[in-house]
């Protein structure tokens, strides 16, 4: 009988300290997760998770945006702006070469809207930008001036952009 009381206190002392030993794991675990360092994992955990979903949206942007463009008819020009233009390939070497016969001061006073809804001038003093543009026309570098003859090939160069925000 003595040693059954015996073993009955020693596993009860046991018992207690496997349960006591727990709470301690549990305390420290606890603390940890509110370290610097505890904090700094879940962090790390909320940034790659954040940045796959963005990730995934871009995707689905892109090919929204892409389904979205092979509908949509006309001509584009990426320059300083993305603008529905009516003006063809031809219409630009035209303007080029006009352009590049113009005396000194005429091109410091000319502008164009190349199709567009906004005019775009000649800063005056450097004449490169009119001078640039009709430079890349005459040497059929349309790519240089961001001309694409159709809202999908826009889209190809530029896929993050929606097209629905090209400017008319």
């Amino acid at each position: 009988m003595k040693k059954i009381k015996e073993n009955k206190i020693w596993f009860t002392v046991i018992i207690f300290g496997l349960i006591i030993v727990s709470i301690l794991i549990m305390i420290l675990q606890q603390q940890k997760s509110s370290t610097i360092q505890g904090q700094e994992e879940s962090y790390s955990a909320s940034v790659r998770a954040s940045s796959s979903a963005q990730e995934s949206q871009d995707e689905a942007d892109q090919n929204a945006y892409a389904k979205k463009a092979a509908k949509m008819k006309g001509r584009v020009l990426h320059l300083e702006g993305n603008y529905f233009t009516t003006w063809t390939k031809d219409d630009f070497i035209k303007w080029a070469t006009k352009y590049r016969t113009l005396s000194m001061s005429d091109k410091q006073k000319a502008h164009s809207n190349f199709g567009t809804s906004r005019t775009y001038y000649e800063d005056g003093i450097t004449l490169l930008h009119l001078n640039n543009i009709a430079g890349s026309i005459i040497d059929n570098d349309f790519s240089a001036i961001g001309y694409y003859s159709s809202v999908e090939e826009f889209n190809n160069a530029n896929p993050s952009i929606d097209p629905d925000t090209i400017q008319k």
